[in-house]
């Protein structure tokens, strides 16, 4: 929780007419500079900064301290952030359309319904977000810290040397699209905890998921590798085996998919004679088309 004080002083007469100005010039792309003091680290004190249904389009903010905000429903139209601490704002239902936010921390801030599109994430601390239907469209990821995620859906974007340190519910990286590459790459996904986090045409290059057993992933090669593995799975003709063929097909005969796009699935999300049996044959499958130089 914020401190009331740097709250409650954009409501005085002085502090609401100072926030109305901090307001005016974010919304027109200005500088902020002469406005305020510098907090005990040299950053600019807009903590607890009423921004609310804000709507600013361009301009540069660098160095600013801006947590326990209130951007909720604004819209950040080209805006580029460096430096600035975020941790503890409210940015729900928010947009940031374009622009970037760099070298910057968003602990404990409030992201759910956010909506990133176009934009560029460059060495951002989420830790602790709340993320709730979170949404990026079109965006890029670089040396992003993710706690773990639930309900939240990622659209043609891509993620570059970035860690997913917690768990992922109902997560879903969509990397198919028009004229789109989607890539996870020098990614470390530090837990296995993994339900319905769906990799749908996304490219994997140097991804590191945890080796404990439970998650099932084909780094490359997907569609054909699901194609042999389904092909391999017809020597058995019960349910188990059935089960299977129609969980492959539901997953690689979508369209769009790439021929290069990875995937991986948790064990939890099917029974365990299908999971075994799934392992058992994708497994061999990606071993025959590497002997047949299919695959990488």
């Amino acid at each position: 929780m914020p401190r009331r004080d740097v709250v409650d002083r954009w409501c005085t007469v002085d502090g609401a007419a100072r926030a109305r100005e901090i307001l005016r010039r974010l919304a027109a792309g200005e500088a902020l500079g002469g406005l305020l003091e510098t907090t005990a680290d040299g950053l600019l004190d807009l903590r607890g900064l009423p921004g609310g249904g804000l709507f600013a389009r361009g301009g540069e903010i660098t160095g600013a301290d801006l947590r326990h905000s209130w951007f909720s429903h604004a819209h950040l139209d080209g805006v580029h952030w460096r430096q600035c601490r975020f941790d503890g704002a409210n940015f729900s239902a928010a947009v940031f359309s374009g622009g970037s936010v760099v070298q910057s921390s968003m602990r404990r801030a409030d992201l759910r319904e956010t909506l990133v599109v176009g934009a560029e994430w460059t060495t951002v601390d989420l830790a602790g977000i709340r993320s709730r239907h979170l949404h990026s469209d079109r965006a890029t990821f670089a040396d992003v810290t993710f706690p773990a995620l639930a309900k939240v859906e990622f659209t043609a974007s891509s993620f570059v040397g970035c860690r997913f340190t917690g768990g992922l519910r109902d997560v879903r990286f969509l990397g198919r699209g028009e004229a789109t590459t989607a890539v996870l790459r020098d990614v470390t996904f530090s837990s296995s905890d993994f339900q319905y986090a769906e990799f749908d045409g996304m490219d994997f290059e140097n991804v590191v998921f945890p080796d404990d057993g439970s998650l099932i992933v084909v780094p490359r090669g997907f569609r054909a590798v699901a194609d042999r593995a389904s092909n391999l799975s017809l020597s058995r003709r019960d349910e188990v085996g059935k089960d299977l063929r129609r969980f492959l097909s539901g997953e690689f005969l979508r369209p769009g998919l790439s021929e290069t796009a990875g995937w991986a699935v948790a064990r939890r999300d099917l029974t365990p004679e299908v999971a075994e049996f799934a392992a058992e044959n994708l497994h061999e499958a990606q071993r025959q088309l590497r002997a047949e130089g299919v695959i990488s």
